[in-house]
């Protein structure tokens, strides 16, 4: 019982704290907004073009959904396509509205994984399909910074500043680490922290096993299954293609002078940035990153950046609606089948 409630508290301080920074990175944008620069942007974007923008992404979680399904079928997970584009919808909801620290991949894996002793394979069916989706989205950056012929561009405003940085943060960061690591070893080794630490060795120990056959069978996979990879990575270049080149179209709208290219650059930097737990589903740091980025390298005004952001975010809540009533309706639960669920079985899960 105390392990859970120090387990507890601890999500509870989390949750706090990345609330906290979302409040902050939001209250630091409103502070330098020009809101009536803002508002003459929003009055001039075309409802039916916002609307556009929000039906081609809610079509890019299908497409997403069906990668994730043929992920799945090669892991012999069989679960209803349908089923599949559920679980997206309620995991981008999680990702959105849930300020706990459970992001939509642990929904989606959860969910499939529960009813199912193929845990681990649903697991790495998840961490295969977000590492797939990474490494294009860091591959799509990099060839879009090569195509403007430009690879200095994200440098330009740093670099002077580069050597003044590492001289002021650079020696107190590597002596703080060096100090955390020579404390972490110094406890390791002691005979208390063997004993208080052994059970969590081992239990580390199990799941790195475990996972380790898991990734082997997985490396079979994809051997067995040439044209697995490719497939993913057509369809996630597809769907990231889509909602970029929307977003670029609204940009033009808002009369963001910045062409194609820089939105491929700006735009997956952003979506990686904001993957990180830093606050609340990334609120104010993607936002501020956007509109930093967008006013440096892409020529837009801050009304007009703030704007293409906040859209952005619009966007992303509106599409996880259809997830909320998933959840609320428990459309996303799986129906028994003579006792059992039918996600264990060659038959798909309705």
């Amino acid at each position: 019982m105390t392990e859970h409630k120090n387990k507890a508290k601890k999500q509870h301080v989390s949750i706090l704290l990345r609330a906290g920074i979302a409040i902050i990175a939001c209250a630091l944008i409103a502070r330098k907004l020009d809101f009536a620069e803002l508002s003459s942007v929003f009055s001039a974007v075309s409802p039916l073009l916002l609307i556009s923008v929000i039906v081609v992404f809610v079509l890019s979680q299908i497409i997403l959904s069906f990668r994730w399904w043929i992920l799945m079928r090669a892991w012999e997970i069989h679960i209803n396509f349908w089923m599949a584009v559920k679980l997206i919808f309620l995991g981008l909801c999680f990702s959105n509205f849930m300020p706990s620290s459970i992001g939509g991949d642990l929904v989606r894996a959860w969910y499939v994984a529960k009813h199912t002793h193929k845990r681990m394979a649903s697991v790495i069916s998840v961490a295969v399909d977000r590492v797939l989706a990474l490494l294009f989205t860091i591959v799509t950056a990099a060839m879009a910074i090569w195509l403007a012929g430009n690879r200095e561009m994200f440098r330009k405003q740093e670099t002077s500043n580069l050597s003044d940085t590492f001289s002021k943060y650079g020696i107190p960061v590597i002596i703080a680490v060096t100090l955390f690591l020579v404390i972490g070893l110094a406890v390791l080794v002691s005979p208390i922290g063997r004993r208080r630490f052994k059970p969590i060795y081992i239990k580390i120990q199990h799941y790195c096993r475990q996972a380790f056959r898991e990734m082997a069978e997985a490396a079979l996979v994809f051997l067995k299954k040439p044209f697995l990879v490719p497939t993913a990575m057509i369809l996630t270049f597809i769907l990231q293609s889509m909602v970029i080149i929307s977003l670029w179209l609204l940009g033009r709208e808002m009369k963001i002078p910045a062409n194609l290219v820089i939105y491929f650059v700006i735009l997956p930097v952003m979506w990686v940035a904001g993957s990180i737990p830093i606050s609340i589903a990334g609120i104010g740091v993607v936002e501020g990153g956007l509109i930093y980025l967008f006013m440096q390298f892409g020529g837009a005004s801050s009304g007009a950046a703030a704007a293409l952001a906040l859209s952005q975010r619009a966007v992303w809540i509106i599409a996880s609606l259809p997830g909320l009533g998933i959840y609320l309706s428990g459309k996303h639960l799986p129906k028994s089948l003579e006792g059992r669920f039918s996600i264990d079985a060659r038959d798909e899960m309705d």
